[in-house]
């Protein structure tokens, strides 16, 4: 996907991942719609960039995307602005065993609908400009974490969603391409306060310690490697400390890149 004059919404990007995402896609070129529920910080972060990159390529609006309502209300924003969107990366995300319908409500069902308004915008057979979809999972949605096994099940099923539509033998027709991003451990506010929000907290931290701690500028660099790739459709690519970035899938390959 060529970047340069495209428009992107990404949800959850008020830190962490999301923002990561936000600032590579506006080094390359795009303009970007930041979303999440956190109105003071997605405003600092709107502020922020569009110090670095402008006022017109920059917008942030507040929206929980718990609720249908205000996701669809959010799409309607983007087009008063920007007139198109050309990605959507659903990067909203929860992890905290203790709140377990929170999780599937953001980390699955949000993807679902977040997935199903911008095809929608996107298909070319209904007078869109075609896109790129991205869902942001996780490794855990590739191996069980038996210290996580509500927020690995929502992980699996963003994944099982996202290739489900991606083998649709009519998506080429749509012009949409969908795929997934996995990264391993990262260093977020998720991973910082994993011990109030899991089981087996020693085991974990075990784990945590044995695969490494990725950083978002270097998942941010594998995302990036996702999206200006010719074809990602279909594509389960993981991020993972020291070993860097790998396509699981990809036309039943298996191909490995380092950051």
């Amino acid at each position: 996907m060529h970047l340069q004059g495209a428009t992107a919404l990404v949800t959850g990007a008020a830190q962490g991942l999301g923002k990561a995402f936000s600032e590579a896609l506006l080094s390359r070129g795009a303009s970007v719609c930041l979303s999440d529920v956190q109105e003071q910080k997605g405003k600092d972060v709107e502020l922020e960039l569009q110090k670095k990159y402008g006022k017109d390529r920059v917008m942030f609006i507040q929206c929980d995307v718990r609720s249908e309502e205000t996701l669809s209300n959010m799409f309607n924003q983007v087009f008063s602005k920007f007139g198109h969107i050309d990605l959507m990366v659903n990067n909203a995300g929860l992890m905290n065993e203790f709140r377990v319908k929170d999780m599937l409500d953001i980390n699955l069902f949000a993807v679902i609908k977040g997935s199903q308004l911008a095809m929608n915008h996107m298909r070319k057979d209904q007078g869109g400009r075609g896109g790129v979809i991205v869902n942001v999972a996780s490794r855990a949605g590739l191996n069980p974490v038996f210290f996580a096994p509500s927020y690995t099940a929502t992980k699996f099923g963003v994944i099982g969603y996202t290739l489900s539509r991606a083998v649709n033998p009519h998506i080429k027709d749509y012009g949409v391409q969908m795929a997934c991003l996995c990264p391993s451990f990262t260093n977020t506010s998720t991973i910082n306060s994993m011990d109030d929000a899991i089981f087996h907290v020693k085991e974990a931290h075990q784990m945590k310690d044995d695969v490494g701690v990725n950083e978002t500028v270097d998942v941010a660099k594998g995302f990036l490697q996702l999206v200006e790739s010719d074809n990602c459709n279909g594509d389960v690519v993981t991020v993972v400390k020291g070993i860097g970035v790998r396509y699981n899938r990809k036309n039943g390959r298996h191909v490995g890149a380092k950051l």
